[in-house]
């Protein structure tokens, strides 16, 4: 039975919801890190902008997806709910 949520996500998005849930939280710990003066600022700097360029392209991917899926419905005729 399909469920609103979470559950009725396709596994490939929500894998994909929890590799950008995954970027968010390196993105935090390495703003964290940096805010409580950690001495590495050029490894915490790198760290940060891998996890933000990954989240890019994970937010980008999802876009496609929705895009690709928006038209697949548009072009099968059915009522624009959206």
């Amino acid at each position: 039975m399909a469920t609103a949520g979470p559950s009725a996500r396709s596994p490939e998005s929500a894998s994909r919801q929890r590799e950008m849930d995954r970027c968010r939280v390196e993105i935090a710990e390495a703003q964290r890190l940096l805010r409580a003066g950690h001495p590495d600022v050029e490894g915490l700097c790198l760290m940060l902008s891998d996890w933000a360029a990954e989240l890019r392209l994970l937010e980008e991917e999802e876009r496609r997806q929705s895009a690709d899926w928006r038209r697949g419905v548009a072009e099968a005729g059915y009522p624009r709910t959206l």
